[in-house]
């Protein structure tokens, strides 16, 4: 058989956990994920479900004194990155792998401008590169003026500030970006038109790209796969329009409810009650149970192997309502949590 290329990313079963003054935080337990090359992939959860703590992890960025990868691996275009040093990772970042971060203005340098930034990049990730010429491509292929050049941050408007960081990443050349909460912050408008950017520089370059957002119209328009975490675990993934089709998880369905501003019988808001889980404890069953509308006895006992639902092999979901067979195992092996 002709082999395949693989993944540009890959976390298999990843746990790590903080070390606080209260204790250790299980910040991933056993989170796993695949982006492939090309393909555009949203991570979706609240506050604190471990969205931007799996992003760092992939680059390393998360703080290497209190900070620990437990168990698990993280493979970058098949090369095991999970216990680099931290020479190793400076070495690493940016090439295949890139990020833009939420907020641009705690990330860009207050002190230099823009073209200065783009530039410094420009000559760590591609020396062989004319840096003025490409400092100018740069800006214009994220649609900014090339008069901002000689701007400096506090000069931007926050749209243009985001484009000024997807600036300072492409010059990294990367093959997968990673676009944590893009949008956060922007007016509708503005919103729109980073999608729009995203979009278009993913088609021109043939980049991959791994979105992470709490906002699931923002997956529904960009994305071609979704994970659904929780309490650093994957719930639910599959092919965005099968997960967006039909939801399984309760936890997943609650998303959506409040998403869609649903009403409930009392014509409140939908919300998901109840509180996230305190990551502190240990938890023996689905972290999702003491919020569940649907929670049953073995919910609290243990956690459910993924079981692929009757829709193509394309959609999965780890829940006690969807109890997992011989062929959904083997169903779940080709689909790949992964």
């Amino acid at each position: 058989m002709p082999q395949t290329k693989p993944p540009i990313l890959q976390l298999d079963d990843v746990r790590l956990t903080f070390r606080t003054r209260a204790g250790t935080v299980r910040a991933l337990n056993g989170a796993s994920l695949t982006v492939h090359e090309g393909e555009a992939v949203g991570l979706v959860g609240e506050s604190g479900s471990g969205k931007s703590t799996l992003a760092r992890a992939v680059l390393g960025l998360n703080p290497e004194r209190s900070s620990r990868i437990e168990a698990g691996r993280i493979l970058i275009a098949g090369r095991d990155v999970t216990r680099l040093s931290q020479a190793e990772w400076e070495a690493a970042r940016g090439h295949p792998v890139a990020m833009v971060f939420q907020d641009p203005l705690s990330f860009l340098n207050p002190i230099m401008r823009i073209g200065r930034q783009i530039a410094e990049s420009i000559e760590r990730h591609a020396p062989d590169r004319r840096v003025e010429q490409r400092v100018g491509e740069l800006i214009e292929l994220v649609k900014l003026p090339s008069s901002l050049a000689r701007a400096y941050p506090h000069e931007l408007s926050g749209g243009m500030r985001q484009r000024a960081l997807l600036a300072v990443a492409l010059a990294c050349e990367p093959r997968l970006l990673i676009a944590d909460e893009p949008t956060t912050a922007l007016d509708v408008t503005t919103q729109a038109e980073i999608l729009a950017l995203l979009r278009d520089l993913r088609e021109k370059l043939g980049m991959a790209m791994l979105l992470i957002t709490h906002d699931l119209g923002i997956v529904a328009s960009a994305c071609e796969r979704l994970y659904v975490i929780y309490a650093g675990r994957v719930l639910e993934w599959g092919r965005a329009q099968d997960v967006f089709g039909a939801p399984a998880h309760p936890y997943t369905v609650g998303l959506f409810h409040a998403a869609r501003a649903d009403r409930d019988a009392q014509g409140r808001f939908a919300t998901i009650g109840g509180e996230p889980p305190d990551l502190g404890e240990t938890a023996q069953g689905c972290p999702f149970a003491p919020r569940c509308p649907k929670a049953m006895a073995e919910c609290a006992r243990a956690m459910p192997h993924a079981s692929v639902l009757a829709d193509g092999e394309t959609h999965a979901v780890r829940c006690w309502l969807y109890p997992p067979t011989r062929e959904s195992e083997t169903a779940v092996e080709r689909l790949g949590e992964a």
